[in-house]
């Protein structure tokens, strides 16, 4: 069976150049620049039909020398919008911008005027995700999300909610989803987060009053073949809202959702290379899996004659890949849950710096890196009264891809190839 992925089609791509040009003007007179260091901040994108409207800041560090003989330090910040043509580009699609400083051109004018050309080279792709069906075979091996199945559902939400002031009409509800968050079981993906009201109504002193409500809610879709693990995006729209006054105080509200969720799964596929798509893709360089072993004693605050439980969770894991390793560092946070010689139960919380690297031949600085780390084995021994010896085993799969252009077959829903 041919495999439908989630994946970028490449709308298409454009350099632009750009020349900022401008006099600074220095603080103290100099009697000369000794360098200028530029960087790009900030930078933000616009998606409109045809082109991409691009906005940033350059940012600079001037160094130059007073007449103390002294190098003296400037700082200038330098907003810049430009835009780039990518035929076929619309509102909604994807975006990558890099940007680089191709040249620094400075000229000290007077003593205290220098004159800055700064050359942006600007490069920007457009791209479009789609779901599409490709055909398996002897092309490369790559990284893609493949769709385990996606749903809709619509939740109708009913709440009465009493107004701070007497009213006598109603003139606006406007609703938003906040704080989303969703969870993958057995063939279901659980959705939970706030319905966000804000309630304009005018009072019965003819003055328009607002308030604010807040309604958690809880959902689920089912999605057959949905495990947890697997990637899920949600994307909640608010289809219909309905109010009634009741009377002077009382408000009744009714607020249709809808819910769209696709359940994806990171897998590896030789893919058939093909003149039928364009895709953004993320050829798979290698993987490896390590374990390390982090064993730390820690001084408990009371006396103590049972530990109950320690939860241990991998928190802000960073990455750095260097030639043929990728190193890995984070935080082991602990819960730790004891039982004191009152016989009442304690908490404590610990975080605990770990690092370690995986060797993964052909990997290289600037390719991309996907860490999944879970804890394999907690272990702890109370010594004394106060000491609770600690081990951790963390088992981590690292992969290492590097983001090319390929262009593939496709393959139709019924299973014959596109020509």
């Amino acid at each position: 069976m041919n495999p439908l992925i989630r994946a970028e089609v490449v709308i298409g791509e454009n350099t632009k150049q750009l020349l900022i040009e401008r006099n600074v003007q220095l603080d103290q007179p100099a009697i000369k620049v000794r360098n200028i260091n530029a960087s790009i901040r900030e930078i933000t994108t616009d998606v409109i039909l045809d082109k991409v409207v691009i906005q940033g800041v350059l940012h600079k560090q001037l160094f130059y020398v007073g007449e103390d003989h002294v190098v003296h330090h400037q700082a200038e910040d330098i907003p810049f919008s430009t835009f780039v043509d990518i035929p076929g580009a619309e509102m909604g699609m994807n975006v990558d911008v890099n940007p680089q400083i191709e040249t620094v051109i400075f000229n000290l004018l007077t003593d205290s005027i220098v004159h800055q050309k700064v050359v942006i080279e600007i490069f920007v792709k457009v791209t479009e995700t789609r779901q599409l069906n490709v055909e398996i075979g002897d092309g490369p091996l790559l990284s893609v999300d493949q769709v385990v199945g996606e749903n809709t559902k619509q939740e109708l939400f009913e709440s009465f909610v009493t107004l701070e002031n007497p009213a006598i009409k109603i003139d606006d509800i406007t609703v938003k989803i906040q704080n989303l968050d969703m969870h993958i079981i057995e063939g279901k993906v659980i959705i939970q987060g706030v319905i966000h009201k804000q309630i304009f109504y005018i009072g019965t002193d003819n003055i328009e009053y607002h308030q604010a409500e807040d309604v958690e809610f809880s959902t689920f879709i089912d999605i057959p073949g949905a495990t947890p693990g697997m990637d899920v995006e949600v994307i909640p729209t608010i289809e219909f809202v309905h109010f009634e006054l009741l009377d002077e105080y009382q408000l009744l509200q009714k607020v249709v959702v809808e819910f769209f969720a696709k359940i994806t799964e990171n897998v590896q596929l030789n893919l058939v290379l093909g003149p039928d798509v364009l895709l953004k893709v993320e050829v798979v360089i290698g993987e490896n899996t390590t374990q390390i072993l982090e064993e730390n004693a820690v001084t408990l605050p009371i006396n103590t004659i049972k530990v109950r439980e320690i939860v241990a969770s991998i928190q802000d894991i960073t990455t750095e890949v260097i030639t043929d390793k990728v190193i890995i560092q984070g935080i082991i946070h602990k819960q730790i849950f004891f039982i004191g010689e009152d016989n009442l139960e304690h908490h404590l919380a610990e975080d605990i710096p770990f690092s370690t690297f995986v060797d993964i031949i052909g990997a290289s600085p600037d390719m991309n890196v996907r860490v999944d780390a879970r804890i394999e084995t907690i272990l702890f021994e109370l010594e004394d009264e106060r000491t609770l010896r600690q081990k951790v085993v963390i088992e981590f799969f690292v992969k290492v891809t590097e983001t090319e252009q390929l262009s593939l077959t496709l393959v139709s829903p019924y299973g014959s190839t596109f020509f």
